[in-house]
This record gives C-alpha cells, sequence and structure tokens, in this order.
C-alpha cells in the first residue's frame, strides 16, 4: 500500500441497535536508499594527487520521499572527498539523483586499490556502499630513470670505443 490517508466507514451491530462513523487510516512509508555508482559499477581509477570524478548513483526504492539527503565519504588518510551537489533536497519513491564525486588521492598513495566508502543519510535512513579505487602514480620519474641509466650507457659505450679496451 502506498503512503497516504484512506477514510474508512466502520458499522457495528447489534440485535436492534447499530452505530456507523467514520474514521481515518494515515498509512505512512518509509524511504529506504540505495547508493551505487553509475551503471551499477562500484570501481573508478584516479591518479595520485590529481581530482577525478566518480558519478554517484542515489536511488530512493521506499514507499515515501526522502527528505534532506546528506552525502559523506571514509576514505584513506590524506584523501580528499567532496560532493556536488553535498544534500539532495527531495527524493520521491522510486526515482534516483546522480551526484559527483570529487576524489583526491594523496600525493604519497602507492600504486593500487584502495577503499572509499560513500555514505548517504537521510533523517533515519542511511545507505552506503565501498568504492574500489584504482591509483595510478606518475610516471615522470620512471622516464627521468630510464634516461639516467641511457646516457650512462652512451658514455660507457663512448669511453670503451674513445679508448678501446685495455
Amino acid at each position: 500500500v502506498d503512503a497516504g490517508h484512506f477514510p474508512v466507514t466502520v458499522t457495528v451491530q447489534a440485535e436492534d441497535a447499530s452505530a456507523k462513523t467514520e474514521v481515518a487510516l494515515d498509512v505512512v512509508g518509509q524511504p529506504q536508499l540505495q547508493v551505487a555508482g553509475r551503471d551499477g559499477l562500484l570501481s573508478a581509477r584516479a591518479v595520485a594527487a590529481k581530482q577525478s570524478t566518480v558519478p554517484i548513483v542515489v536511488t530512493n526504492s521506499g514507499t515515501a520521499p526522502a527528505e534532506n539527503v546528506t552525502l559523506n565519504a571514509s576514505a584513506p588518510t590524506g584523501w580528499k572527498v567532496t560532493f556536488d551537489p553535498k544534500t539532495i533536497d527531495r527524493l520521491v519513491p522510486g526515482k534516483d539523483a546522480e551526484v559527483q564525486a570529487s576524489i583526491t588521492p594523496s600525493e604519497k598513495s602507492l600504486a593500487g586499490d584502495y577503499m572509499v566508502s560513500v555514505n548517504a543519510n537521510s533523517r533515519g535512513e542511511r545507505a552506503s556502499s565501498q568504492f574500489r579505487i584504482t591509483v595510478a602514480t606518475s610516471t615522470v620519474w620512471g622516464m627521468a630513470g630510464a634516461g639516467v641509466i641511457g646516457i650512462a650507457l652512451l658514455l660507457m659505450l663512448g669511453a670503451v670505443a674513445r679508448f678501446g679496451r685495455r
């Protein structure tokens, strides 16, 4: 039954007496929140110290609207997670809303997989999901190391060619 106001007529009868009255039933629903990524994906990619945007979908599968749904996240130390928008004013039953999460891994993050928990709260109703964030690190230092090794090899080959093997 959907939430709403339902009038009911109640009749009581005894041998030669009867009574009739009108009463009302107020059925209240409850929101039920779910958090997921776009298309149900619970993973994303990011680069250390660079901001990445991850779409988050909040769904109300309950029978009442969810009011003032706030979003927050629990991430590894040094990470920064923000939401745009930070709150959803009203989410009616059967509908969903998309929010953009901006995730910035710490510049000291090593390459690998990390877990970020995204939570949605609305007046006692709570939902959360774990997102796996795959962090890649910058390849600048790797390229610099390869360049130093290449220069060292060229210098060694030049010295052997110039002075020969003695």
